[in-house]
């Protein structure tokens, strides 16, 4: 198992940022989770923001451990909290992938016509206002924006 890394910084005017490097195995996303929820928590940021957070964020960071091609090293993950809103950047080395540019899916009409898998980008969709992709300099960059 491996270590997760985290810095804790605090800005002015009550915006508040912490930077974590999360290793590529699973095992690492839910010690990633768990610090990420005792920042926000002590940062009072709602429950269910927290929540919403970490859904969009294990996807992701899922998609990356489960799917990204030539990849290498962690995935930096930084968040910002202030002035109503959380903001969520990850950075990892690999080849290109935009999942912003996945098609929607077409979520089913009832548990037994659903099939596993496919829907997880649209979850992430319906979850932020924001989720936007760049790539630069061997690096995929993905933002996300929640209210708090």
């Amino acid at each position: 198992m491996s270590d997760l890394v985290t810095v804790r910084q605090c800005l002015p005017d009550s915006v508040r940022c912490w930077r974590y490097a999360v290793a590529r195995e699973r095992s690492a996303v839910g010690a990633f989770a768990d610090a990420m929820d005792a920042d926000l928590a002590t940062a009072g940021v709602d429950e269910s923001v927290r929540r919403s957070l970490a859904t969009v964020l294990d996807e992701l960071l899922a998609n990356v451990i489960m799917h990204a091609q030539a990849a290498s090293g962690p995935v930096h993950v930084r968040l910002r909290c202030g002035q109503g809103e959380l903001i969520a950047r990850l950075r990892y080395s690999a080849a290109a992938f935009d999942p912003t540019a996945i098609a929607v899916a077409h979520l089913p009409q009832t548990i037994a016509s659903a099939s596993i898998g496919g829907v997880g980008i649209a979850m992430v969709r319906a979850m932020t206002r924001e989720f936007a992709y760049q790539y630069r300099r061997g690096e995929n960059h993905l933002r996300v924006r929640l209210a708090s």
